[in-house]
C-alpha cells in the first residue's frame, strides 16, 4: 500500500480484491518475495468449510504445477466455553484425537484424486493464522478460503485469510467458495 498508514502491512487495494473478486487472488506483499522460494511446499489451511474444500482444490493443483509437496495444516482452538478446561489433558486429547480423524477424512478424497502430489497432514491446536504463518517462513505460497466457520456470513473476508493476509512471510492465494 502507498497510503499514509505506514504501519499497514497490506494495502487497501489487495485486501479489497482478495474479499471480493470470484477468481484466487493471490498477493505478494514485500521484495524480499520475490521468487526466492517459489520451489518451497504449497500449504493449505483447512477446516472443513466450502471455502476450505476451494482452496484445497487450488493447494493440490498448485503443488502439482510446481511440482513440490503439499502440506495440509488444521489448526484447532478450544471452544471459547472450554477455556477453563485447558488443564485438562484428557479433554484436549480426545479433541485432538476427533480433529485428527476429521482432517484425514476431509484429505481422503483428494489424496485420492491427485496422487501425484505427497501430502503431508498436519493438525495442530493453537491459532489458525499462527500457524499458517509460522508455515509460511518456508513455504513458497499459503492458500486460504476467503471465510472459514466463523459467525460473520456476510463478512468478505474471515478472521484467518485477513490475518494470514498480513503476517505471512510469502505469497498468499485467498480463493473463494464457487457459488
Amino acid at each position: 500500500g502507498l497510503g499514509g498508514f505506514t504501519g499497514l502491512l497490506l494495502g487497501s487495494v489487495s485486501l479489497s480484491l482478495a474479499g471480493h473478486v470470484a477468481a484466487p487472488v493471490v498477493v505478494v506483499r514485500g521484495e524480499d518475495h520475490k521468487g526466492h522460494r517459489e520451489q518451497g511446499e504449497v500449504v493449505v489451511g483447512f477446516d472443513g468449510s466450502p471455502e476450505s474444500e476451494a482452496a484445497l482444490e487450488y493447494a493440490f493443483g498448485e503443488a502439482a504445477r510446481r511440482g513440490v509437496g503439499l502440506r495440509a495444516l488444521h489448526a484447532w482452538q478450544l471452544p471459547v466455553m472450554a477455556v477453563g478446561s485447558v488443564a485438562y489433558t484428557p479433554l484436549i486429547e480426545d479433541i485432538s484425537g476427533t480433529e485428527e480423524r476429521l482432517a484425514t477424512e476431509i484429505l481422503a478424497p483428494w489424496r485420492e484424486r491427485r496422487p501425484e502430489v505427497e501430502v503431508e497432514q498436519t493438525v495442530l491446536f493453537e491459532h489458525p493464522v499462527f500457524a499458517l504463518g509460522e508455515a509460511s517462513k518456508t513455504a513458497g505460497l499459503v492458500v486460504v478460503g476467503s471465510r472459514g466457520l466463523g459467525g460473520f456470513g456476510s463478512a468478505v473476508l474471515g478472521s484467518v485469510s485477513h490475518g494470514v493476509l498480513h503476517h505471512a512471510g510469502c505469497p498468499v492465494a485467498v480463493v473463494r467458495a464457487k457459488e
